[in-house]
């Protein structure tokens, strides 16, 4: 059994892209969770716990941009002989770039905000704020973006498409991430929606009681 350099840079890589999609697993599931919670009790859990993947993110995008830069000039001397030149090596890197763009602008301070609200507020039903900044559309759109984004460099990387087609799967990945976000957005209107009936109920109740 012969072990390449080639190999082991590919293992590390690989590695590195499956931590970084069971982060995102879980974070996707924090942004469907807070908004959904009743008390800000609840809430403080998975606060915490995006507050403290939120900064990894960065490490992993640096980490996979340097495997995958190693990668290309190791994978000149293999069998498939790509390059820098190749338009599915361009079209990742310059979608990384843009995904991790987006995080600093956008996700990581709103992140900051919405766990630093989490993390800030008193015991009882969550604040209008809290629901608010959770349900943000352009939060949970780019947040969906770059992880359905990536997945299609991911199959750019596994499938290597000539360079006038590798811009379509990071595309259709971050148009699949939109109506994912949309559809999942509506779902969190429905159910606080639900939730608001009760207690609207209860209200009426007790007034009905005062009047008698």
């Amino acid at each position: 059994m012969q072990i390449t350099l080639f190999g082991v840079v590919l293992f590390l890589h690989i590695t590195v892209v499956i931590v970084a999609f069971a982060m995102a697993g879980v974070m996707h599931t924090a942004i469907n969770v807070v908004p959904r919670g009743r008390s800000a009790q609840e809430l403080r859990t998975w606060g915490a716990v995006m507050h403290r993947i939120e900064p990894l993110f960065p490490v992993m995008a640096l980490l996979l941009l340097g495997l995958g830069i190693w990668l290309v000039h190791l994978g000149a001397r293999t069998a498939d002989a790509f390059s820098f030149s190749d338009g599915w090596v361009i079209t990742a890197i310059v979608t990384l770039v843009v995904v991790e763009a987006a995080g600093g602008i956008v996700l990581a301070p709103h992140g900051k905000k919405l766990t630093g609200l989490i993390e800030h507020a008193p015991d009882g039903p969550v604040s209008d704020e809290i629901r608010t900044a959770a349900t943000r559309p352009l939060f949970w759109d780019l947040i969906h973006v770059t992880t359905f984004g990536f997945l299609g460099v991911v199959f750019l990387m596994a499938a290597k498409p000539s360079g006038a087609w590798a811009p379509v799967f990071p595309v259709v990945g971050a148009i699949v991430g939109v109506a994912l976000s949309r559809v999942q957005l509506a779902a969190v209107a429905s159910s606080q929606s639900r939730g608001v009936v009760p207690s609207q109920r209860a209200a009426a109740d007790e007034a009905a009681e005062v009047r008698a």
